[in-house]
């Protein structure tokens, strides 16, 4: 009992060495919960309970396309957005803004597309009026290839895309209902809803499939469309976290050489240790890079063989390359920050590595950026992890180029180009206290 008890005072005369290590236990965590709790809590609710932008292009301008238009303004769903710079969208424009990632859903209503549904009432209001010897109502026959057609960001999820389409799809049936009603009472026969049989009511259905909803690809034709899957997502997103866990070895490394005096050894020689940590960063960018490809490899060739889809590449893969050298050098600038930083590895290890599970989590490693309170979204922005994702999203999801990803490179650059200074100076500070 005795060795017990003298144990537990000695390893409490240790961590109260260490103050800082020691409160890092505990301050890490809470964080931790915040963040996740504030992460978390959007995939406990039901889509109804969010608001989504919703680009609307209205190419029709009839009652269709008002009471779509009304029905979505008045939901507590959507914020629609149908004009920039208050010139109305056009489905060109619409389809620009999804692909650069601005907006995730958007709606074009087409011309004639009221028109088609007076139509198919007329129609359905005519089978009627037969039966009960009233009059005609001008009808021609139904078209099958008038719709109601919603864009999506690649990056939108199944879930995303089911409610959007369930949601429109209840304003447009409410809508037709409207009109039939209206067609129905035209013909003087107000109460003849009473007269529909189960045979009527197909037809209604069959009649009104005319304007439907249809899922568009973006891109020009010809151009391979991919939406998100398992694999599209956690490929990539899992690859930057495991990057980013280079903190721990880089960190651990720096912390061996303090405690074995070699560091010191290089302090001691003039200008030595500017080489010594360009040299460690480049080994470790090297070593960060060659683990995304790993990992994309596993992706291309042993997940198929799972069951599961292949990775898609984009129609430009090799802009990977500088993206996954840039996320690799922000990963490597924040482990050698935190292995000048902190002088004990109890300091180290524990913020270390739940920094990096809070920056994945507020980087959309997790969660999509979209469903975060607003707040999160924001600070989003702060997280080099959301900008790498993005960056691959845009070449694997949205088929981009370079081009399209060079302000996130210029974002990942110059986080790594602050912590490098950063640490350099700190080091700097270091070896003048040395000599």
């Amino acid at each position: 009992m005795n060795k017990i008890l003298a144990t537990i005072q000695k390893e409490w005369i240790l961590l109260r060495r260490d103050v800082a290590g020691f409160m890092l236990l505990f301050l890490m965590p809470a964080v931790l919960i915040v963040v996740m709790a504030m992460v978390q809590d959007a995939p406990f609710k039901d889509y109804q309970e969010l608001r989504f932008d919703l680009l609307l292009a209205d190419n029709d301008h009839g009652r269709l396309a008002q009471e779509i238009r009304q029905g979505l303004k008045q939901s507590k769903n959507f914020h629609v957005v149908d004009s920039i710079d208050g010139k109305p969208l056009s489905e060109e424009h619409l389809q620009k803004l999804l692909k650069g990632g601005e907006y995730r859903v958007g709606i074009v209503i087409p011309k004639g597309a009221t028109a088609e549904v007076i139509n198919a009432a007329n129609t359905v209001a005519n089978r009627i009026s037969e039966k009960i010897g009233m009059g005609k109502l001008p009808a021609r026959e139904m078209r099958d290839s008038m719709y109601v057609r919603m864009y999506f960001d690649p990056v939108s999820k199944p879930t995303f895309r089911m409610s959007i389409s369930f949601a429109l799809d209840k304003y447009i049936t409410y809508s037709c209902s409207n009109v039939l009603v209206g067609r129905l009472s035209k013909l003087g026969m107000a109460e003849a809803g009473e007269t529909l049989d189960t045979a009527q009511t197909d037809d209604f259905k069959k009649i009104f499939q005319g304007i439907g909803i249809k899922e568009e690809a973006l891109g020009d034709k010809g151009n391979i469309s991919q939406f998100i899957s398992s694999v599209q997502h956690n490929v990539p997103a899992w690859a930057i976290f495991g990057m980013f866990f280079i903190v721990i070895p880089i960190a651990g490394n720096m912390l061996r050489e303090r405690e074995e005096r070699s560091s010191l050894r290089i302090q001691l020689i003039p200008f030595a240790h500017n080489y010594v940590a360009l040299g460690k960063i480049f080994f470790y960018t090297l070593i960060c890079t060659a683990q995304f490809a790993v990992m994309c490899a596993i992706g291309l060739w042993v997940l198929p063989q799972l069951g599961l889809p292949a990775l898609y590449m984009g129609l430009h893969p090799f802009v990977l390359v500088p993206i996954a050298i840039c996320i690799a050098l922000s990963a490597t600038a924040y482990g050698y920050l935190v292995g000048v930083v902190f002088k004990t590895a109890t300091q180290a290890t524990p913020f270390g590595a739940i920094s990096v599970v809070i920056m994945s989590a507020m980087g959309g490693i997790w969660v999509p950026v979209d469903l975060l309170p607003g707040v999160m979204q924001q600070l989003a922005k702060v997280s080099p992890l959301h900008w790498g994702l993005d960056a691959i999203n845009h070449i694997i999801l949205r088929n981009g180029n370079i081009k399209d990803v060079l302000p996130h490179l210029a974002v990942l650059l110059s986080f790594s180009s602050v912590l490098l200074l950063i640490s350099l100076y700190a080091n700097r500070r270091m070896t003048h206290s040395v000599q």
